[in-house]
């Protein structure tokens, strides 16, 4: 267990740093009511019958962009193929643009080196649509291809990868570099519907196509919906995302693939009961790669905050108990399928109405050097912690594909056995009841808000999130192996992971190294406390000057002043060195071994970590 909340302090350290994460106090995309819904005025969850106005400037693929280029909110433009915006050049598209796609072979490319500043506003909405007309017979996923943008981030396969859905014949098509900064521009107040082109099976444009896109890029307000495979995939990359919502989407919602490690934080999924792939439909998708080899660099590592899933299978009402199964052929499956060696986090959110929860893929492909995803979340470099299942699991399905099943929340019992640790503080919930009102059939009027009372009420209970009081430490060292009077600054952080702030006095014990000695910046340490002081060193800014310091020969000894206080969902963090003396030889290997004293924790499995160390 001590493994599992480590890798969570690594999660959300690293999130904080870069201000990608918020920590909040509910589970799913929205707090309750009266804050209103960040949906509001931007999204459209009925595009199968607004009118668009027809348009007037048609481009084809003579007409790829070069220099930079304006598109104008006062027409209305069509793609009959696939435009690509050119290295050196951006394209900049007005709040209020509709851009409609003439036919499955139309996509619109940001090329490495491009960029799209796409910035509309909650009122002006720029939207990418179907050139069809309105109607469930004719406006339907696949009218168009969908938007691609490729970037010079780390992709796990190299640095030039053919984007999936896409010829090999245009150098134009590949992605990947080694700058996770990259700027590929920005997606802001965006909705892309109708999408979708498969140029052969297993590789489609989806709706928002992100091949090794840094995080320099801007993606926050976009929704995708009606696509013809996923809503959002991506391929390598470290982009971070907030507000982002995909609907009726044909394949998979959030998909994750070869070294992707940025923060997605507030998502709403939805999807629709008619509308379903052969391959299976998920909320999540994550691989490291096709074969999960072992040792393919960057892993697939994204973080998924504050997430509403809504599968498939709805609920006629409110009323605990009136879920609807989808009929016919369709194949709806999991929440969350994570496999191939991937390292996904899944934090803080909902997945609801599906026919099976989480799924921690154990499938190995055949012939590859791999091992099984359960792995990773033993050693918690995969993570799923503090989610709710909902939904109907007590009504037995009828129908074709579902006849006779219930829904479960786990899969299978290696995926049970994980997700129902109590240090992990997930929760099933057997309610339709959960959200306020998500199966209205006015889409106008859903409202993805949770209960403050009843079913709903979990999701703000911070009783019900994660009961009492539970620190864990971690290390942050970059490169474990010092050369020669070689001095490295180190970092040891302290998570409240459970319910509330910390109470009583919290003691920190290092274990003194004999071949590596460790030493806190500004202070030489005797058997008597003495105040630190703030600083920062290669791994951050650390908060010393909250601590009193000591060695009693064995151990270095920190103490908490009185008064300070971790809180819930916070951290701290200790700065210190470590030397490797010039009497250490080489080859010599060691261990930084810490552990938490004192104060009141109602989870002491995880209060020690250990750090490897040697000398090259």
């Amino acid at each position: 267990m001590k493994k599992n909340l480590l890798l969570i302090l690594s999660v959300l350290t690293s999130t904080i740093l870069v201000n990608a994460q918020e920590i909040t106090s509910y589970r799913g995309a929205f707090p309750p009511a009266p804050t209103r819904q960040w949906t509001e005025s931007w999204t459209n969850f009925d595009p199968i019958n607004t009118n668009y106005p027809a348009a007037n400037v048609i481009l084809d693929i003579q007409d790829s962009i070069l220099v930079n280029t304006t598109w104008t909110s006062n027409n209305v433009y069509r793609l009959d193929s696939n435009i690509y915006v050119k290295s050196g050049a951006t394209l900049t598209i007005e709040p209020g643009t509709i851009i409609r796609g003439l036919r499955k072979r139309s996509a619109l490319v940001i090329c490495r080196g491009a960029k799209l500043i796409a910035e509309g506003t909650q009122c002006n909405p720029i939207v990418f649509t179907s050139n069809n007309a309105p109607g469930t017979t004719t406006r339907k996923p696949g009218d168009w291809g969908g938007i691609i943008i490729l970037g010079n981030a780390k992709h796990n396969l190299g640095t030039n990868n053919l984007i999936e859905g896409l010829p090999n014949t245009n150098p134009n098509n590949f992605h990947g570099g080694t700058n996770d900064d990259d700027n590929s521009g920005v997606l802001k107040y965006v909705r892309i519907e109708f999408t979708g082109f498969v140029f052969s099976p297993n590789n489609e444009i989806n709706g928002l196509t992100m091949g090794s896109v840094g995080r320099g890029t801007t993606l926050d307000y976009v929704q995708v919906s009606y696509g013809d495979d996923d809503a959002f995939e991506w391929f390598g990359g470290s982009v971070n995302a907030k507000h982002l919502v995909a609907q009726a989407t044909k394949d998979d919602d959030w998909d994750t693939d070869n070294g992707f490690s940025g923060t997605v934080q507030y998502a709403l999924s939805i999807k629709e009961p008619n509308i379903s792939d052969a391959s299976q439909s998920e909320g999540f998708e994550s691989d490291n790669s096709a074969t999960g080899n072992d040792g393919l660099l960057p892993k697939t590592s994204a973080s998924f905050y504050n997430v509403t899933q809504i599968g498939a299978f709805r609920c006629a009402s409110n009323v605990a108990g009136s879920g609807v199964a989808p009929t016919a052929l369709f194949l709806h499956r999991r929440g969350a399928r994570v496999r191939r060696n991937s390292d996904l986090k899944i934090v803080n959110s909902i997945l609801m109405n599906n026919w099976r929860g989480l799924f921690i893929d154990n499938g190995i492909v055949t012939g590859q050097p791999t091992a099984p995803t359960t792995i990773n979340f033993d050693e918690d470099s995969a993570v799923f912690r503090n989610n709710i299942f909902a939904g109907d699991f007590t009504t037995t399905w009828t129908g074709t594909t579902y006849n006779n099943t219930k829904s479960l929340a786990y899969e299978d019992l290696n995926s049970r056995s994980r997700g129902t640790k109590i240090e992990y503080a997930n929760d099933s919930l057997n309610t339709c009841a959960i959200l306020t009102d998500a199966w209205n059939v006015n889409r106008a009027l859903w409202d993805f808000r949770p209960n403050t009372t009843g079913d709903g009420a979990i999701v703000t209970d911070p009783v019900n999130l994660n009961a009492g009081v539970d620190l864990a430490p971690g290390f942050v060292l970059t490169g474990s192996v010092l050369a020669t009077n070689q001095t490295k600054g180190i970092g040891i952080f302290i998570i409240e992971n459970g319910g509330g702030t910390s109470s009583g006095t919290i003691v920190l014990s290092i274990a003194k190294p004999a071949s590596f000695p460790i030493t806190v910046p500004g202070l030489t340490l005797t058997a008597v406390n003495q105040s630190g002081t703030n600083g920062s060193n290669a791994e951050g800014a650390y908060t010393n000057g909250d601590w009193n310091f000591r060695d009693d020969g064995v151990n270095i000894i920190a103490t908490l002043k009185a008064g300070v206080v971790i809180p819930k969902s916070g951290f701290v963090q200790l700065g210190f060195n470590v030397t490797r003396p010039i009497s250490t030889p080489s080859g010599t290997n060691s261990s930084l071994s810490v552990s938490l004293l004192g104060g009141t924790d109602a989870v002491s499995a995880n209060n020690g970590a250990i750090q490897p160390v040697g000398a090259n």
